[in-house]
């Protein structure tokens, strides 16, 4: 039996190489000898293979950048429309978690007098979001409102896990928040939006090509940009790709992880902003291809939607083990435990034991003395 002092030290040495490959919510499985199922939802758009440059906007919540390569793959040209998803639900039956819970939140000023007065709790450092019972998807502000005239707006109200089913009914994926940016931005290896030559956040003329807020928020709405809240999928121009609306309007979800504490409850990434946020992140998160959020996977509001993809694409990152989970399989079952563990649920890791861990670090060291008698010798 190991020692608490040998675990812990067995912790500290636990190697983990995650390798982005693709597995079923990264990448399409190829099945020989089966026919293709035909794709479902908005139209996709294929996205060459390429190296592009990522993040590096701190203000939109990504300030390092690094470069990543992707393979070929397809993304849907729009987010998912509020009568697309109703052609999954009355296939399939479905309910969202915001149905399961008899609520969601709804931004207040969204909402009619009556609903209002009738929904009394919020988040108390952000009054705003008032949780309004019986919103969902087809009931964006509550019981008095309804998609009818909105079946081409976003589907909104959506949670990580109400997104992905739709997105496997539909023959496709969630997309990897790198392939979510990489398409967003177009053709432009490197920038922050997806218009013109991607570095400024209007178009030519001082045009709006975003929805987003303009005024003092949360008080003050000047709807410069024609929209007081949600917009249709295509009411701006495509980017070089042929997408829409990957700026501002609605937040979309991705297939990765988001970081968070040890003990905090699982996030997963959003990607692009939404209609409440703002041009230069004085309020919010400043809108651009790179800005990103996490959320828990049941949660969702009246600025949240998604888009599906397809193919190889990459870029996708998974959770870390949880170090407090590995140390009791050691203590339980040994290293042996840990692996089988690991091998279970995909993590594609490595584990080294503090021995294994020094006969690597001397095969290291010998092999970089090797190299500098090698170049002694020339």
């Amino acid at each position: 039996m190991l020692t608490r002092r040998l675990l812990h030290l067995f912790c500290l040495f636990v190697l983990l190489f995650v390798v982005s490959s693709e597995s079923d919510e990264a990448g399409d499985n190829k099945k020989k000898g089966k026919a293709k199922k035909g794709k479902r939802g908005p139209v996709l758009k294929k996205i060459p293979a390429r190296t592009f440059t990522m993040g590096g906007e701190e203000k939109s919540g990504a300030p390092k950048s690094k470069d990543l390569n992707l393979q070929a793959y397809s993304i849907d040209e729009t987010p998912v429309t509020c009568a697309q998803f109703r052609e999954f639900v009355r296939d399939t039956k479905y309910k969202t978690d915001a149905e399961k819970y008899g609520w969601s939140f709804v931004l207040n000023s969204s909402l009619s007098k009556a609903t209002l007065e009738q929904n009394d709790r919020y988040i108390e450092n952000a009054p705003h979001w008032v949780a309004v019972e019986t919103a969902w998807w087809r009931q964006p502000e509550g019981k008095d409102s309804s998609v009818k005239g909105r079946e081409d707006y976003p589907v909104v109200h959506m949670s990580w896990n109400d997104a992905t089913a739709y997105c496997k009914w539909a023959g496709k994926r969630l997309p990897t928040e790198a392939e979510w940016e990489n398409a967003a931005r177009g053709k432009r290896k490197q920038s922050l939006y997806p218009w013109d030559d991607g570095s400024k956040p209007m178009g030519a003329g001082h045009r709006w090509m975003m929805n987003i807020w303009q005024g003092a928020f949360p008080a003050e709405n000047l709807a410069e940009d024609g929209y007081n809240t949600i917009s249709p999928v295509k009411a701006f121009p495509a980017n070089s790709y042929g997408l829409y609306s990957t700026v501002g309007n609605a937040w979309e979800w991705t297939s990765d992880p988001f970081p968070t504490r040890q003990g905090e409850e699982e996030q997963w990434t959003l990607k692009g902003g939404s209609f409440l946020d703002s041009i230069d992140g004085s309020f919010n998160h400043k809108a651009t291809v790179v800005t990103r959020m996490g959320n828990t996977a049941d949660s969702g509001s009246s600025n949240t939607g998604f888009r599906c993809a397809s193919g190889t694409g990459g870029g996708g990152r998974q959770r870390p083990p949880d170090q407090e989970l590995l140390a009791k399989l050691a203590e339980e079952g040994g290293i042996e435990a840990v692996q089988e563990y690991l091998k279970k649920t995909g993590s594609n890791s490595q584990v080294m034991t503090p021995e294994m861990l020094k006969k690597r670090q001397e095969e290291l060291q010998k092999y970089k003395e090797e190299l500098e008698r090698g170049h002694e010798d020339l």
